[in-house]
């Protein structure tokens, strides 16, 4: 019994250590992000946002990006400024496929028009127009739309922050309870529970987070300080064997056999997300190469609900590789239904060859 023990204890620690492993534990350095606009490292171990002059606005961004289907725990100080009557105009950590983007300035907090993306405002100035609480307040907004009438959660009223004093936030997400909170001083300022992974970022896990702020008519001075982050790092996106290289730099079809949708289903998921990854590096590393992507479905069921199925898929590709950044220039998908088998339909494993996705480069680059 006593051995059993040990065996269960060694295994739950060799768990633990590898669950750690994969995490990264740290305070940031001023390396870890690329900052944009008016924010600059500080030389305290912290950023400057902004200084209270108008119609500015400054953003940092970690460089690596964060897996969605991990949890996460960051814990942050900031400051928000002195001036508290006409004080603006807050801060917005933003989750969002693009590295190092900015917004637009004032009653936009660096946040507005950023898509797909998902913010969580802390707005210290009260835009009647935008429906904000005459006191400081915070809400959750996807998609860059300030208007507190598409909050995903808030605005909820918080005590006043432009008090010349450093708060402490802490931001936690919970994947298994689909639940992000906000802490604030350590009081739990705003919940939200969803699935953000597919309702904002159309099934893409793999965001980039940063800090934005801004001020307009009226200033403030946005500083911020990374206590701790907890979170999982994504792998490096993998590459494409020399022989599919081959065959797209010859004008011919490449099938990436692991890139499969389950039945009915018309966004990449866990594996097909790898095997898209290796498109996304190719299309980054050969920016003049225009990709086709063409989909195509067994012949099992109705053949109209075949091709729109194809359609649906075609269009799940094409939007994730938008996602991880790939103009839409670069990109020409199209559903074929289950028109041109290669294979019979008769047998499960020729059903499979013919629910592919097919790529091909428009214009052969060698």
């Amino acid at each position: 019994m006593f051995q059993k023990l040990l065996l269960i204890c060694a295994l739950l620690f060799g768990i633990n250590q590898a669950y750690l492993s994969a995490q990264r534990i740290a305070t940031p350095t001023a390396e870890d992000f690329v900052a944009s606009g008016t924010a600059f490292f500080n030389g305290s171990g912290c950023y400057s946002l902004t200084t209270a002059t108008q119609w500015i606005s400054g953003s940092i961004w970690y460089k690596t990006a964060i897996d969605l289907h991990q949890p996460f725990d960051m814990e942050l100080k900031l400051f928000l400024g002195c001036e508290n009557q006409w004080g603006a105009d807050g801060m917005v950590l933003v989750f969002h496929p693009y590295l190092g983007r900015q917004g637009y300035r004032g009653e936009g907090i660096g946040f507005a028009g950023l898509y797909p993306s998902l913010g969580l405002e802390i707005d210290t100035y009260r835009n009647g127009h935008l429906e904000d609480p005459y006191d400081d307040h915070v809400a959750l907004m996807a998609n860059g739309r300030p208007h507190h009438a598409l909050s995903l959660a808030g605005p909820n009223r918080i005590p006043n922050l432009e008090d010349c004093q450093d708060h402490k936030v802490r931001v936690q997400w919970q994947p298994s309870a689909r639940r992000l909170t906000l802490l604030i001083d350590g009081r739990q300022v705003l919940s939200y529970t969803g699935d953000i992974i597919k309702e904002i970022f159309n099934g893409n896990s793999k965001v980039f987070w940063g800090v934005t702020a801004a001020t307009g008519r009226y200033v403030n001075r946005h500083e911020i300080c990374f206590e701790k982050l907890v979170f999982t790092k994504v792998a490096p996106l993998g590459r494409l064997d020399k022989s599919a290289i081959q065959l797209l730099s010859k004008g011919k079809e490449l099938i990436l056999p692991k890139l499969q949708f389950s039945s009915g289903q018309s966004q990449p998921q866990g594996i097909a997300i790898e095997e898209l990854n290796k498109i996304v590096r190719y299309l980054r590393e050969n920016p003049r190469a225009i990709m086709e992507v063409n989909t195509f479905t067994d012949s099992s069921g109705d053949e109209q609900r075949n091709q729109e199925l194809s359609n649906l898929r075609a269009t799940g590709i094409a939007d994730y590789l938008r996602s991880r950044g790939i103009p839409k220039r670069q990109i020409k998908a199209r559903g074929f239904g289950e028109r041109f088998p290669i294979a019979p339909n008769n047998t499960p494993v020729g059903r499979r060859k013919n629910r592919r996705v097919v790529f091909r480069l428009v214009k052969p680059i060698v």
